[in-house]
């Protein structure tokens, strides 16, 4: 014969709050670690740029400059070929 522990509902209430209340708390730590997530990426964009990033940055843009002169060289040569072909 098999004994079949019984519960009653106050039981069954008192582990369903034990359960909320462990699962409250996981969340407001899952909470706690979002806002300093959010905190250290704010703090990390509005911070002022480094020297060195603001030196690569420049003489990245002067190459972007450099790179967009020479093609539209070229292209302006491509195209006065064009014309001088049909004249």
């Amino acid at each position: 014969m098999e004994i079949v522990p019984t519960t009653n509902p106050a039981q069954k209430k008192q582990a369903g709050l034990d359960e909320l209340q462990f699962r409250k708390a996981e969340l407001r730590q899952q909470i706690q670690q979002q806002k300093e997530l959010i905190s250290t990426s704010s703090q990390r964009l509005l911070s002022p740029a480094s020297i060195s990033s603001y030196i690569l940055g420049s003489f990245q843009k002067s190459l972007n400059l450099v790179d967009g002169l020479l093609i539209g060289y070229k292209m302006v040569r491509s195209f006065r070929r064009l014309i001088r072909r049909f004249r």
